[in-house]
């Protein structure tokens, strides 16, 4: 019987250390994985540029090397077929004047490297007309575009350097 004790004395004592190590650790809620959930008040737009650039399709065709925006191997070859984003989202608003029945083999094709490309994630396409999705208008709102986001992104690296 005097055994239990020193046991209780020491479970005890490893409950009281787990929840004072739980009170003085405070959880740290989850990083934002969408600009819906990032919280951009107060940040430069050179911060948000940089979170849209590693969360959204960005890095699928665009690097950062030698503190300047450029290619990745896919998007050099993406823009060797002169299919780059200024390009596409061109295409994109005279398809988005053509009903979808009426769209042509090229047209498809387009609108699906549109999609593959992350161009959705920020541009919607609607029958007869091109828009934004609610991530777009977000960033529309801060003036942060397809080129604005390229052209902070420079000035915030060329200045480390």
């Amino acid at each position: 019987m005097t055994m239990l004790k020193p046991i209780k004395v020491v479970v005890l004592c490893f409950i009281i250390a787990l929840i004072g190590l739980a009170a003085c650790t405070k959880k740290q809620p989850p990083a934002p994985k969408t600009l819906a959930e990032y919280d951009a008040t107060g940040k430069k737009p050179e911060e948000i540029a940089q979170f849209v650039f590693d969360n959204y399709e960005c890095k699928s065709c665009h690097t950062i090397a030698d503190g300047k925006f450029s290619y990745s191997q896919r998007g050099e070859q993406i823009r060797q077929q002169s299919e780059g984003c200024v390009a596409l989202l061109t295409s994109m608003n005279v398809i988005a004047q053509v009903k979808e029945t009426d769209r042509t083999a090229e047209h498809k094709a387009k609108a699906a490297r549109f999609e593959e490309f992350g161009c959705a994630m920020c541009h919607k396409i609607t029958p007869g007309a091109m828009g934004l999705t609610e991530t777009g208008s977000k960033l529309e709102s801060l003036h942060l575009g397809c080129v604005e986001v390229e052209k902070l992104l420079n000035q915030r690296n060329q200045a480390r350097n």
